[in-house]
């Protein structure tokens, strides 16, 4: 689970979470995928961009979501997540493709890359929005996307053996290469081989962390939490589910969003039992573990949540302590300009609660 509210939802009431399915938004099953692990090498980053709605996975008729980090990624979906991780918008000045139609599912994102200089097409005019994309087309995609908020060093040496000073993107991936943003195998590169979903959306999300130009300040992002903290701890423990669920609809993004109104809403039978809150937060610290211009993670530590289930069948009670120590994801909403917590990560130990 990725909450202690989650894992006490299961605990207490045992009930499907499909309630947001009838109007179509997001649920719980959304933003769980069944492909990956924790053991994948990328999941740390599949999950950032999942849980910040920066991309959608595949849903199948029983509600399992999939992200299929090992298919290739196209030349269209991989603009669509470069857009969408930026939160970039049209500047009305893009290049006309023939193969770019209004009503395509792709056109605005690639309108936008294209309006943005980021995108300029093949030597015959096309884009060819369905073709794999290489490694090069996507690292030079990156480098035009970023070049004004990530210093990339001049002058780069020769990185890989396989990208001869001579190949046209030799500029692009050596810049990567030394800001970090690209690995590659060793000593090479492999610039002609299709990306995969994995490796794209991992080269994404190393280019946001080098952003630093516009930085929050700490103060900033710690007033916020602890604002935001404090409020949701007074609500829950006096069951207020409306003024709840208003304050993750102004706080809240993505999975953190769909995770609080969700739960807030479950109802509890009184029939079965009474379930009682009392967090103490009055040691209560944020630190900022990182940031850059549009993502921060902040470790929250000192609170101590107690919850107390009453049942009328005497086998089910439930009485536990735990710390509530965890880290929040938060990402600059593009929109508003305004913080979004988009994921909150505990650090409990799931075995010694069950």
């Amino acid at each position: 689970m990725k909450a202690l509210k989650v894992l006490l939802v299961f605990a207490f009431v045992f009930m499907p979470f499909h309630s947001a399915l009838a109007s179509g938004q997001k649920t719980f099953d959304h933003y769980i995928p069944t492909d990956i692990d924790e053991d994948y090498w990328a999941y740390e980053e599949l999950d950032d961009f999942i849980t910040a709605d920066i991309i959608d996975g595949y849903m199948d008729e029983d509600l399992n979501m999939t992200v299929k980090p090992d298919n290739k990624i196209t030349r269209a979906q991989f603009v669509k997540i470069l857009v969408n991780a930026l939160g970039l918008k049209n500047n009305g000045a893009a290049k006309a493709f023939p193969d770019v139609k209004q009503g395509d599912w792709f056109f605005e994102y690639v309108n936008i890359a294209s309006g943005l200089g980021i995108i300029n097409g093949k030597d015959d005019g096309t884009f060819a929005p369905n073709a794999n994309i290489t490694r090069d087309q996507m690292t030079k995609m990156i480098v035009l996307a970023f070049e004004k908020t990530v210093k990339f060093p001049e002058g780069t040496s020769h990185t890989f053996t396989d990208v001869d000073p001579k190949y046209w993107a030799f500029d692009y991936v050596n810049k990567a290469a030394a800001s970090g943003i690209v690995k590659g195998y060793d000593t090479i590169f492999k610039p002609r081989n299709f990306a995969t979903r994995a490796q794209a959306i991992v080269m994404i999300h190393r280019a946001l962390q080098q952003e630093q130009s516009h930085l929050p300040s700490n103060e900033e992002i710690t007033k916020f939490l602890k604002d935001h903290i404090i409020r949701e701890n007074r609500l829950s423990e006096s069951n207020s589910v409306d003024e709840l669920v208003a304050l993750y609809k102004e706080n809240g993004i993505g999975y953190y969003i769909v995770e609080g109104i969700e739960l807030a809403e479950l109802p509890m039978d009184e029939e079965v039992g009474q379930l009682s809150i009392h967090i103490d937060d009055t040691n209560l610290n944020i630190q900022i573990q990182s940031k850059s211009d549009r993502f921060v993670t902040a470790k929250v530590t000192g609170m101590v949540g107690t919850f107390v289930f009453k049942s009328k069948d005497p086998n089910f009670n439930f009485d536990m302590t735990v710390d509530m120590d965890g880290s929040y994801k938060l990402k600059k909403d593009s929109a508003s300009g305004k913080w979004k917590i988009y994921n909150y990560i505990p650090y409990f130990d799931e075995e010694e609660l069950y």
